[in-house]
């Protein structure tokens, strides 16, 4: 029997005085093979109890459950869940509104999705409303915008999506209807301390975070009486809706954005909206006990963010004690270091987790504290190391139409990540260090100036030694000045090669600067067989300074037998000779956009060599290490870093920047098995020199040595 076969779907009603609902659905439900239907009773009431009797007599697969008192939803679900503790964890749990009709087949559609999307999902149906016969949709996805602090449901009012739609991912699922496996609602369950409203919001969030997938089905239809589950029904809201909704919200906010957002900027404005909203549902005829009861409960939502904070920093507090008391080696204190690197997902946070355990690995005393935003991949989520989510989210490039609105975005100083850091800086006594990983190149001085407060060090990791992008304009000799002020200021600069520090120190005028080399992990299958034709692989971002231009030219005078792979997603400058380029050589392929990481062993795998054409580059190379990483010779070009570190380790050939002769020369010499072998096997030699657990102990001096320094 299939995976598909047997997996029950066992569904979760919590019931508050809506047993009147229940005698259709819970029908419904078990015709639709429904394995099970618990229902908590939170009426605290003889008279819903007694109909809830009723209605499960007779019927093997309901069983019911009455709380002594009032619970909550969420709370009211997660006792469901523990009931259900015997149940293998691959076993689907349904969580759904008691005021809902569920069409025939729900069940199944719904535990298909989670089939094929994977196990580690949440997914919803299209949920409608209205008139039964011709609904509209209430619920077909949604956004949860932190920055204004709204959540809103995608196409509400209009008509649902077409039935035989493909499942579709969205960035909030409604607690109305919820389908997952057992293991996921274990791991993550409700916040018990929400009582009603928000609750979804904030499940949605921590989902995001730990990277589960949240979904909508549109095969999957379910009818939602919106308000029915509530007592006062209707589009006024009484007293007890605008109490918990502002509240919760509160509480939701300040965990996942910061208590300041909440009267700052547009989430003021709808902080504001919320309070008056009970007077604009009334055309402003009467409220004033529903607005007593929005504002009592934005006061209580304060109150209770204070509390958890207070709460936090004296565990904190005593931790730390503990930590410092019982974590001495050699006869020397902890050193704790704070972490600035806000990218919540690629390449850049996997090389800091990767450098920060190779430091831990190293069994110095050291601890890290990387405050990090609430939408960082949870692969980059590490429990050896405290990540607070004290940086805000900001909108991708990508999603900002305009220029200026961009600039907008970022000027505001609540919403920058620095300043935030900063911010987090303040309140922390317990910071010895602080590791700027990523720097914003223009607000470094004043960034180094207050992480210094209260003696701390400073240490700066430059990864670029210039940007290539705006070189010899006005905006470079601003970000020259600038950034060389805010790396003087520093205790400590360092980088990944003597090339980087004899650049650095000349163009900055630094004295300070310390060379830790770029680590690697050895990829699980390195050197694993392909499983198509060999070729040259371009791996990452293209932009001008990549060379891409000179690599298709040099790759026009190659009679070989490898193709040529491009991947990864352009600029629109360099987009148009990319097509141009696949267009007349069928030998050249491109995969446009992010490449998955499971897609990725492939591609290095057919690799014959990894070619990096550069022709401006003052810095480092990610996809040269991952080169190594997977086992694969390289040619560069003699610019950056690039050619100091090929040449020492003797992985690959280095040629001249902007020489596509000397390119096509390399490509023939490195297809060569005999050459090819011999970079492979100084590949292997590189890869025990330059592993993290190597690398670590010369980051730990580092960050020893600026404090004895001190």
């Amino acid at each position: 029997m299939s995976d598909r076969e047997s997996r029950d779907v066992h569904v979760a009603i919590v019931n508050y005085f809506t047993a009147h609902y229940l005698d259709v659905l819970v029908r419904q439900l078990v015709a639709d093979g429904a394995a099970s239907v618990t229902i908590l009773d939170n009426s605290v009431d003889d008279g819903q109890w007694a109909g809830l009797s009723e209605l499960a007599a007779g019927l093997d697969t309901v069983e019911l459950l009455r709380s002594p008192r009032n619970v909550g939803f969420g709370a009211g679900h997660n006792a469901i869940a523990r009931h259900l503790g015997a149940l293998a964890d691959d076993q689907v749990l349904c969580v759904l509104n008691p005021d809902t009709r569920m069409e025939p087949g729900c069940l199944r559609a719904l535990s298909d999705a989670l089939d094929e999307i994977g196990a580690d999902a949440v997914v919803s149906p299209v949920i409608v409303t209205g008139d039964p016969v011709r609904p509209v949709t209430w619920f077909a996805g949604g956004e949860i915008d932190l920055r204004r602090g709204v959540v809103t449901h995608s196409g509400y009012g209009q008509q649902p999506p077409p039935r035989d739609g493909s499942v579709f991912s969205t960035g909030f699922l409604s607690g109305a209807v919820l389908a997952a496996t057992l293991k996921v609602w274990r791991t993550e369950p409700f916040d018990e301390t929400l009582f009603l409203y928000w609750e979804d919001a904030d499940l949605a969030l921590r989902w995001a975070a730990r990277g589960v997938a949240l979904i909508v089905q549109p095969r999957a239809r379910v009818w939602h009486a919106e308000g029915g589950s509530q007592t006062d029904g209707g589009r006024q809201h009484g007293a007890v809706y605008h109490r918990y909704m502002n509240r919760n919200r509160t509480v939701v906010l300040a965990a996942h954005m910061g208590l300041l957002s909440l009267f700052v900027g547009a989430g003021a404005k709808r902080t504001v909206g919320q309070l008056v909203a009970p007077l604009r549902e009334r055309r402003w005829r009467g409220g004033a006990a529903e607005c007593h009861a929005a504002l009592a409960g934005l006061i209580d939502g304060l109150r209770a963010v204070a509390v958890h904070t207070a709460a936090r920093r004296a565990v904190g507090r005593s931790r730390r004690r503990a930590h410092r008391c019982s974590e001495r080696g050699d006869g020397g204190e902890v050193t704790t270091v704070a972490v600035f690197a806000p990218t919540p997902s690629g390449g850049h946070p996997e090389y800091v987790l990767k450098a920060l355990d190779g430091v831990l690995d190293s069994d110095d005393d050291i601890r890290f504290v990387w405050p990090r935003r609430p939408d960082l991949e949870r692969r980059f989520v590490s429990d050896r190391i405290n990540q607070p989510v004290a940086i805000p989210a900001q909108l991708p490039r990508t999603d900002v139409d305009t220029t200026w609105r961009w600039v907008s975005e970022r000027a505001r100083p609540w919403r920058r990540h620095d300043m935030a850091f900063c911010w987090f800086l303040l309140w922390r006594r317990d910071i010895d260090v602080v590791l700027l990983e990523e720097i914003q190149r223009f607000t470094l001085p004043l960034v180094v100036g207050l992480s210094r407060m209260r003696g701390r060090r400073v240490i700066v990791r430059l990864h670029n030694i210039r940007r290539h992008d705006y070189a010899g304009s006005l905006v470079d000799a601003v970000d020259e000045r600038l950034t060389g002020r805010g790396l003087r200021m520093a205790d400590s600069v360092l980088v990944h090669t003597a090339g980087n520090r004899r650049v650095a120190c000349a163009h900055y005028g630094l004295r300070c600067v310390d060379v830790v080399p770029h680590g690697i992990s050895v990829a699980p299958a390195a050197g694993s067989a392909a499983t198509g034709p060999p070729t040259f692989l371009f791996f990452g971002e293209i932009r001008q300074n990549k060379g891409v231009d000179i690599l298709v030219q040099g790759f026009a005078k190659y009679s070989g037998e490898c193709t040529l792979m491009i991947a990864g997603r352009s600029e629109d400058s360099t987009r148009a000779r990319i097509v141009d380029a696949a267009d007349r050589d069928r030998r050249i392929e491109w995969i446009d956009g992010f490449v998955a990481p499971a897609a990725v062993l492939e591609l290095f795998a057919r690799a014959r060599a990894v070619v990096l054409p550069y022709t401006d580059f003052e810095a480092q190379s990610g996809v040269l290490h991952m080169a190594i990483e997977y086992g694969v010779p390289v040619i560069v070009s003699d610019v950056g870093a690039l050619g100091e570190t090929v040449r020492a380790l003797g992985i690959g050939l280095v040629v001249a920047p902007r020489d596509p002769v000397a390119l096509a020369d390399a490509l023939t010499t490195i297809e060569d098995s005999r050459v090819n072998g011999e970079f492979r096997r100084a590949i292997g030699d590189a890869q025990n020199s330059l592993d993290w657990r190597t690398i670590g102990p010369t980051l730990s001096s580092a960050l020893r040595g600026v404090c004895a320094s001190g």
